[in-house]
């Protein structure tokens, strides 16, 4: 069941080995060669030698002799010619067998072939057994590594970016007195230059009459309110330009500290397979002045 027989055609039209190509990938090849010459010919050694280099395969030798000729018991030229050329590995022929004894050796011979494809086979899927099994080795080792390592990687920059963030904002309580001092010689400085723009301001829906008429309370509310509004605007670009490079010194410096420490972390476990995840982006910090804050700078100059 399921064994297919290919006889080779001639040479002229097809030799034994493009014919033998066609089949090795998708069957299991059990070769026979059969000759009915005492030796082999060149174009027969040529063709074994083809097989040979290309497909390396075991080949059962059958001869067959004419039916009234007697059985030389003793090593034959052909028999001497074929272990000389070919060294088969597994002997499958003997002198002067008879024809079923032939056709017994071929079953025996098919079926140590096919035990050597099965062990091939067997030896395949244990290598790859073997790979598959270094991995899932490799990656469980990994991941425990991970679990390891990584909580104590997070565990360390969170405490470092706590310790630097807590220093940032003592560093800004400490600066609060120079702070308020900056903004009262900002708005010193900037007094006339206030003064002129608030006494050439349009007013928003408000009319002022030219012939010198007062105007209400109302729109006398509306005008301090404005000029109010300019003021605390100007005041806090100017006062933000002025403290945006102290800012920018704090950042820079503190942020620089913790890639540091970060840097130094990643190359004390230099060893591990998964980095430390680097700083991305920078803490960014930023500076706002209230307007309530201004109007009191403001009520006190």
């Amino acid at each position: 069941q399921e064994v297919d027989i290919v006889v080779a055609p001639c040479r002229g039209f097809q030799s034994a080995e493009a014919t033998l190509g066609e089949f090795v990938n998708q069957v299991l090849p059990v070769v026979t060669f059969a000759i009915s010459e005492p030796q082999l010919s060149p174009s027969d050694q040529a063709e074994l030698r083809q097989i040979k280099e290309k497909f390396s395969l075991p080949i059962f030798f059958l001869r067959v002799s004419e039916p009234c000729s007697d059985p030389d018991r003793d090593k034959s030229p052909l028999q001497q010619q074929l272990l000389e050329f070919l060294n088969p590995s597994i002997p499958c022929c003997i002198p002067g067998s008879s024809m079923p004894e032939k056709l017994r050796l071929l079953g025996a011979f098919s079926r140590q072939v096919l035990q050597q494809h099965l062990v091939q086979a067997a030896t395949r899927l244990s290598e790859v057994h073997g790979r598959c099994l270094n991995i899932f080795i490799n990656q469980a080792f990994d991941m425990q590594r991970d679990l390891q390592i990584t909580p104590k990687r997070l565990e360390y920059t969170r405490r470092k970016e706590s310790e630097l963030y807590e220093s940032l904002m003592g560093i800004a309580n400490r600066k609060q007195e120079e702070m308020k001092e900056m903004i009262v010689e900002t708005l010193g400085s900037m007094k006339e230059e206030l003064l002129q723009d608030a006494a050439s301001m349009d007013f928003r829906d408000i009319i002022i009459p030219e012939n010198g008429e007062p105007v209400s309370s109302k729109d006398i509310k509306r005008c301090i309110q404005q000029i109010q509004e300019l003021i605390i605007s100007r005041l806090n670009q100017a006062v933000a330009n002025k403290l945006i490079s102290s800012v920018d010194y704090l950042r820079e410096s503190f942020v620089g500290t913790l890639e540091r420490c970060l840097k130094s972390l990643e190359e004390s476990w230099e060893g591990s397979v998964h980095p430390a995840r680097a700083l991305d982006k920078p803490r960014e910090g930023s500076v706002h002045i209230t307007s309530n804050y201004l109007k009191q700078v403001w009520g006190v100059w």
